[in-house]
């Protein structure tokens, strides 16, 4: 069973895919690969389709959604921008609505079965730590898709002198 990595880079040769690369010993084989960017996902546009039905009214991550699924392991590789997530990862985690609508108001607990271990790998170009307010911004989502943060491996200071911080959870 193939596991996830969430790409939320615009370039395929950054810090970001640099670190990845490093962490994974250059080795992707193991992983199915979504680009945020390559992918350009719709936005949630909060039409409440998913409250009243199955999925989302949009059909271009259904693919993703069943990866995503199927995964033990996902990887959320991403530059923080403005003190959180691209554009394009912002409207991937926006589209997993569905899942609270299916855990708060269908009452499935869990929306998702089984648990998804999950290492964050963050570039930043300032030398301040995004790791708080990211962790904080996606905990809800780990909630309702059975995510567990195991750890995060954050390069800051990629404008002057980058810093290697690895968090264990």
């Amino acid at each position: 069973m193939p596991n996830l990595i969430i790409y939320g880079s615009p370039n395929k040769h950054s810090f970001t895919m640099e670190l990845l690369e490093k962490i994974l010993l250059n080795d992707l084989s193991d992983y199915n690969f979504f680009d945020c960017f390559e992918a350009k996902p719709v936005p949630c546009d909060g039409c409440g389709y998913c409250k009243e039905n199955e999925g989302c009214k949009f059909t271009d991550l259904n693919g993703f959604f069943e990866d995503f699924k199927k995964a033990k392991e996902v990887i959320f590789a991403f530059p923080v921008y403005n003190g959180s997530f691209p554009a394009p990862l912002k409207s991937l985690i926006d589209r997993f609505q569905f899942l609270y609508y299916d855990r708060f108001f269908k009452n499935r607990r869990p929306p998702i079965e089984g648990i998804r271990e999950v290492t964050l790998v963050i570039t930043a170009g300032s030398k301040n730590d995004p790791l708080p307010l990211i962790t904080a911004q996606l905990s809800p989502l780990f909630t309702v898709c059975g995510c567990k943060l195991k750890r995060a491996i954050v390069l800051t200071g990629t404008d002057t002198v980058p810093t290697l911080l690895t968090k264990d959870f």
